[in-house]
């Protein structure tokens, strides 16, 4: 992605850092007006939540769409605002890649082969019916 975009203006203010930056939308909730996005500088992730005047502007924004945005710390977190598509669907795998090595590392838990196994289990009140066991971490990442 640096060799895409070479050139970010980030500039800090008391300590924190502030600018323009680039990236590539990781996960995005087009209802809840929210997304992740990987930063062309490859430092900590940036969030997108949609308020006052940046409302709605991840509606159209899906993983993998490459961005313009205006970069600033909140806190610990970087914080995108005002998101802008430069290319849509620039980089559809990268998500899946980054997820991949995580499992690769040791990182991740492999969830590719999770394959819930029906198992007939009796309750206390005589009810038998098939449950689907899931692992705990598993039901976790969902919630």
């Amino acid at each position: 992605m640096q060799d895409i975009l070479p050139s970010m203006k980030i500039f800090k203010i008391g300590g924190n850092m502030h600018g323009k930056m680039h990236g590539v939308v990781l996960w995005s909730d087009q209802a809840q007006d929210r997304a992740v996005i990987w930063c062309e500088d490859h430092g900590d992730l940036a969030f997108y939540r949609g308020q006052g005047s940046d409302a709605g502007a991840a509606a159209g924004l899906t993983a993998g769409d490459m961005i313009a945005f205006d970069l600033c710390e909140g806190g610990e977190m970087r914080l995108a605002r005002k998101p802008r598509l430069v290319a849509q669907e620039s980089h559809p795998t990268l998500s899946r890649a980054l997820r991949q090595a995580g499992v690769n590392a040791g990182a991740l838990p492999d969830t590719s082969t999770d394959m819930p196994v029906a198992t007939s289990v009796a309750s206390e009140n005589e009810h038998s019916g098939n449950v689907v066991p899931f692992r705990a971490q598993r039901c976790a990442e969902i919630a």
